[in-house]
């Protein structure tokens, strides 16, 4: 990935040490077998869950464990078969975790068919199957409501950072299944679909007139599907696209071809802890510990490990791997503090402060985002929680990875994602 400019990517925490000469090798390999798997809330804005199964219970892979209260019709789907080992609620009986324990030895579901022209069939066929999470709506972040037409889909073969999966390898021979998976995109909406990718040969042509391959060139906010949108079709609240991950849609061109949901997700391990940094094939919500086992290397003077599930940038310390990250990063955790941090992965390595710093306008700063905003306004604004502002400059276009970077780069400590999560959620409501 010689496109990146690994400037943008130098220590900019204290604590958190990043080595950038040891990037992942681009080759594929099979990652240690996980015994259980997490559906996790915190990937699920806004959903409030409705369980079909309890504590204790078997399932099979792709069998249904709960469905969104507002909309019956969204599912979500066990990852693997096994037995339900845990269900955590929180606030409001928002979903914490469903924990479900591995069991190979079960049976496995049948293949299924499914019609790529019909759109009423291929809608209900991915509702019911699970794949309806994959999709994120512009505005609000969220997941689509099941009649929802959008105006355009964008598919995002793009890496956020130089440790990333490279996508076309990660593709490797599955580019007939993703040429499926683009068609029934085409289905589901009477607009574009952008295939947004790397420079190289044209992965969407010969898909369709209404599928067109725009390019990026590799840098961190030219590898966020906020920043495509951006640029090709900007959204307010008068209208509506989609994103997809590549992975996701290639599970989709799979399951339209073959009927059997593949629910593995090849991710990249990273970070100065990680003893061989490569492309590792897991499965959907995998538990770390197992997949990282035997992958670690002893920590400087002695550190503890601090696991990411998602880039240093946009990931979260975690015990599982989130449903829309492809990239695990092992890095030396920050020495204990007095004052527990809540402020997620980047309250992890700040330096404890008795009250909030000054936000300081630098060049970093200012070029955090992907975004033709003034920066420094649009995160004052987030910072006092002026929604209406913020949504005339620009959030409707964004989520939280768009604005990550500038919570590491900003001098005041704030975590900008969480407060750009909360104004649109207050949008979403007032909708």
């Amino acid at each position: 990935m010689s496109g990146w400019n690994l400037r943008d990517y130098v220590d900019v925490l204290p604590g958190l040490r990043i080595d950038h000469t040891r990037l992942p090798d681009q080759t594929v390999h099979d990652g240690a077998a996980v015994k259980a798997i997490a559906l996790l809330g915190a990937d699920l804005p806004g959903l409030r869950p409705k369980l079909l199964c309890e504590q204790g219970d078997r399932v099979k892979r792709g069998q249904a464990v709960f469905h969104d209260r507002a909309h019956p019709e969204v599912v979500f789907v066990s990852p693997v078969s096994g037995v339900v080992n845990s269900i955590t609620l929180g606030p409001r009986r928002s979903l914490s975790a469903l924990v479900i324990q591995s069991d190979p030895e079960q049976p496995q579901p049948d293949p299924v068919g499914i019609s790529l022209t019909a759109e009423e069939g291929l809608r209900a066929t991915l509702l019911a199957k699970g794949f309806w999470s994959a999709f994120r709506t512009r505005p609000y972040g969220r997941i689509p409501a099941p009649d929802a037409v959008p105006d355009a889909i964008f598919v995002t073969v793009t890496p956020d950072n130089p440790n990333a999966p490279d996508p076309r390898v990660v593709l490797g021979d599955q580019h007939q299944a993703f040429a499926a998976g683009l068609k029934a995109m085409a289905v589901l909406t009477r607009g574009t679909v952008h295939v947004c990718q790397t420079p190289g040969v044209d992965i969407a042509a010969g898909c369709g007139d209404r599928i067109r391959g725009s390019f990026f060139p590799e840098g961190r906010s030219s590898g966020l599907s906020g920043t495509h949108i951006h640029r090709l079709h900007p959204v307010d609240r008068s209208g509506t696209v989609w994103s997809i991950g590549y992975q996701d849609l290639a599970a989709i061109g799979k399951l339209i071809e073959t009927g059997i949901h593949d629910f593995s997700r090849i991710v990249a391990l990273a970070g100065s802890r990680a003893r061989q940094p490569r492309l590792l094939r897991t499965v959907e919500g995998a538990n770390l510990q197992d997949l990282i086992r035997d992958e670690t290397l002893p920590g400087d003077q002695g550190a503890a490990l601090c696991v990411v599930s998602g880039s240093v940038t946009n990931g979260r310390q975690a015990s599982w791997l989130g449903r829309y990250h492809q990239q695990i990063t092992l890095l030396d955790a920050a020495p204990p503090r007095s004052t527990v941090s809540k402020g997620g992965l980047l309250g992890l390595f700040r330096q404890a402060s008795s009250r909030p710093a000054a936000m300081i306008p630098t060049a970093a700063l200012e070029q955090a985002l992907g975004f033709d905003i003034p920066v420094v306004p649009f995160l004052r604004a987030l910072s006092v929680g002026d929604a209406e502002t913020a949504a005339r400059m620009g959030c409707l276009e964004m989520v939280e990875e768009d604005v990550a970077a500038a919570s590491l780069a900003c001098t005041s400590g704030a975590d900008y994602g969480r407060m750009l999560r909360h104004v649109l959620d207050e949008l979403a409501e007032d909708a």
